[in-house]
């Protein structure tokens, strides 16, 4: 009796010692995690009505209006004037909906729950702050817009990145969705309505192969992007683990424009980001009706990711690149009056569902060719209306789109505080 006794101790200590860990486990080591899930609304339910900082272009477009709740008592709610074009970027804040984007992977700097926003000085530990943080962004509103409408009525991605900071200028994905409809979706909407599409620049992998004409620089370039699979480490959420194995080279847009960057910048891969800095501030407004000035800020400190390509590769695959674009006799429009030339590399998307009648097609633009500020990849989706005689018709379209991308970023060279990285 007493070793029967013993026995159902030990069992029931030890259930009651894994019942502790498992609970400190979701408690605290997991918690931000499990707060920032997708499936995850409670968060967002609750941040409905709260003070709430605003989301603002690296040239100072609002993305999306802060929140200070007045003493109506009326609820106020995000919303998102441009529509779908920071869908994938902004995300959207819904009570029945959840979050997504940066709504959720920056919620605790939005909301003034992160620490460093919600504590600048000794006082805060004891009072009620009632602070919020404006995230700034990398991306440039104008790139932003010329990328999307360089991409037109085609599905895919452009992704532009500056290689030396790995700082996204620009991330545009077709299809895209309306996040002001999400804003308004009742539980039983969301339950019978279609998810939003995932985003083609870093959440879907495409099977890709180099151009037949120049096998090996695209080639080279594929095998570069290969050497970092899986996550890039970008400030979203949602970006695949690992990749998608298959017939040709299983990349995203994004680790396709971080490849192109590596090129630049002497083969080191950058981790990517779109958040340049967060100001913390008072949730309040001035008595004008705008929020006060930021008296504290935080920025996003560029980090090395790996090398991918050695020294004198780079440079090398750089050069080809650059003789392909003017062969090929690709030129950008002149910034300050000065000629500019560019460095490429194409190739083919590979049609995973065996539909041999559709192409698409992916570039990659480096730009100036001598010494690269700009990186764009360009995906465009089987299509088929690129089924021409010429071969090259789809890596064409996509080189044009990706140059058009590229000048609007160079223009940029003028005012370059956008994504400069502070101390």
């Amino acid at each position: 009796m007493n070793r029967r006794i013993t026995r159902l101790a030990v069992a029931l200590a030890v259930s009651f010692a894994v019942l502790v860990v498992q609970l400190t486990n979701i408690g605290f080591l997991r918690a931000d995690e499990l707060r920032r899930h997708e499936l995850n609304t409670r968060a967002a339910a609750a941040a409905i009505g709260s003070a709430r900082g605003a989301i603002i272009s690296a040239d100072g477009e609002t993305i999306t209006p802060d929140i200070d709740p007045d003493d109506s008592g009326a609820v106020q709610v995000r919303t998102y004037p441009h529509g779908s074009l920071y869908a994938h970027i902004a995300g959207y804040l819904s009570p029945a909906a959840g979050a997504s984007g940066l709504e959720r992977s920056w919620d605790g700097e939005l909301s003034g729950n992160a620490l460093d926003v919600a504590v600048t000085q000794l006082a805060d530990l004891f009072v009620d702050s009632g602070r919020v943080g404006d995230v700034i962004l990398t991306v440039h509103h104008g790139v932003q817009l010329t990328a999307r409408a360089a991409l037109g009525d085609r599905d895919g991605a452009v992704v532009v990145v500056d290689p030396a900071t790995g700082a996204i200028v620009a991330m545009w994905s077709r299809p895209s969705f309306d996040p002001n409809a999400q804003v308004v979706l009742s539980p039983d909407a969301v339950a019978a309505s279609a998810s939003p599409p995932v985003a083609r620049a870093y959440q879907r992998h495409y099977a890709l192969s180099a151009d037949a004409v120049v096998h090996a620089t695209g080639d080279e370039l594929l095998g570069g992007a290969r050497r970092q699979l899986g996550s890039t480490g970008i400030d979203l959420p949602g970006e695949p683990d690992g990749a998608v194995f298959g017939e040709g080279v299983p990349l995203t847009p994004l680790q396709l424009a971080l490849a192109a960057a590596a090129i630049a910048n002497s083969g080191v891969r950058m981790r990517p980001y779109v958040v340049h800095r967060v100001d913390a501030r008072s949730a309040s407004r001035s008595g004008e009706g705008e929020p006060p000035t930021p008296d504290a800020s935080a920025q996003t400190a560029p980090r090395n990711a790996g090398r991918i390509f050695e020294i004198a590769d780079a440079a090398g695959l750089l050069a080809r690149m650059a003789a392909q674009a003017q062969l090929a006799s690709i030129g950008l429009a002149p910034t300050d009056g000065v000629e500019l030339s560019a460095a490429v590399a194409t190739g083919q998307l590979l049609d995973t569902n065996g539909d041999r009648e559709r192409t698409g097609s992916w570039a990659v633009l480096l730009a100036p060719a001598d010494a690269p500020t700009v990186a764009v990849a360009v995906l465009i989706e089987p299509d088929a209306s690129l089924d021409v005689g010429d071969p090259q018709a789809g890596g064409t379209l996509a080189t044009m789109i990706a140059a058009t991308a590229a000048e609007a970023a160079l223009a940029l060279r003028a005012v370059p505080t956008s994504f400069e990285v502070g101390p």
